[in-house]
């Protein structure tokens, strides 16, 4: 499990730019992400993280809708992971990125609910996209979690991601 990119964007828009490294503050996101906060908050939409499964994914067409070309950031995350099925951990689970004690940690708070800028994603896009439960009810969609950074540091492509889960599962909501 390792970070496969890191993305950020300065400025409004959909997509974020890949870059060789993203700052994590503590209660507020990624620093100069567009998205960063300004005071300390307890918003649950700090850093959007996608594991790149999704890309493979989304790269093969489907019955009812093509194939889509997506790199990292194209989605708008912050972090794209490498080999760690993120929705399927618990909330509050923590991942730790690289170690020593200068280390970055988010917690994560929830399934990415997509808000704004729906209008700019492919036709078909969040179809494919869907997340079901074991009856086959839509419950949230694919595209990544949110979460909330209690730990400062870098975090960088090439990066291991250790895992700490929460001692009791809490399935993820959107948010």
């Amino acid at each position: 499990m390792s970070v496969l990119s890191v993305s950020i964007s300065t400025t409004p828009g959909f997509s974020k730019s890949p870059t060789s490294y993203i700052y994590l503050l503590t209660n507020l996101g990624v620093q100069g992400d567009i998205h960063c906060a300004s005071t300390p908050t307890t918003s649950a939409r700090q850093v959007h993280l996608i594991d790149s499964s999704l890309f493979s994914h989304l790269s093969s067409p489907s019955s009812k809708h093509p194939s889509f070309k997506i790199s990292p950031g194209d989605l708008g995350e912050n972090i794209t992971t490498s080999n760690i099925d993120l929705t399927s951990l618990s909330r509050d689970t923590l991942l730790h990125f690289g170690s020593g004690d200068d280390h970055a940690i988010v917690r994560i708070t929830g399934l990415r609910e997509p808000k704004k800028r729906l209008n700019e994603w492919p036709a078909g896009l969040l179809d494919r996209c869907v997340l079901k439960d074991k009856k086959g009810r839509v419950v949230g969609s694919k595209i990544g979690v949110m979460g909330m950074v209690v730990k400062e540091g870098y975090v960088q492509p090439g990066a291991e991601i250790y895992v700490e889960k929460p001692d009791k599962f809490k399935g993820l909501g959107n948010v």
